[in-house]
């Protein structure tokens, strides 16, 4: 250890420009910075369930059992799937945030799978992640204008109320 901090450490006192080294190396990310790793954090977990229930429901549909069957345990291995990983997301993201979209995603996405099948047309693993891609995508969007409209209501009702 350097001499200044030792001495520092020591006698419980440390010099203002330590203090101002540390702040600066160690400071707290900004708002507007936490905000957008929680806007790409989302955007990417969203992305990975939407993929990773698809690709199960894909899976399932390799093992050409009868449609009815496949289609059950399909969603029941996604579903458990999307549990697994919103549980696993659930204390960075918050368990609302990474459950209820992630769960729709869930139950759209790998369906998709299925329409596919009932008109004849079989999904490769490339397509069956890119319809994955595609409805976590079109649900973010939808959350980012819902959050926006909602936060553009709330600040005419301040407005109007005079708060």
């Amino acid at each position: 250890m350097p001499q200044v901090l030792t001495q520092a450490i020591s006698s419980g006192k440390v010099p203002e420009s330590f203090n101002d080294h540390i702040r600066n190396q160690f400071a707290p990310v900004t708002h507007r910075g936490r905000s957008i790793f929680f806007f790409v954090g989302d955007l990417m977990f969203l992305a990975s369930a939407g993929m990773a229930t698809t690709l199960t429901m894909h899976l399932v549909h390799q093992l050409r059992w009868p449609f009815v069957p496949t289609c059950f345990v399909g969603m029941v291995a996604a579903m458990l799937v999307q549990t697994l990983m919103a549980f696993a997301a659930a204390p960075l993201f918050g368990s609302i945030e990474s459950m209820v979209p992630s769960m729709i995603v869930a139950m759209m996405s790998p369906m998709t799978i299925c329409v596919l099948h009932l008109f004849g047309c079989e999904s490769t693993w490339p397509m069956a992640a890119a319809i994955g891609s595609v409805f976590a995508l079109g649900m973010f969007v939808f959350i980012q204008a819902y959050g926006l409209a909602y936060r553009k209501t709330l600040m005419t009702n301040r407005t109007l109320s005079g708060g």
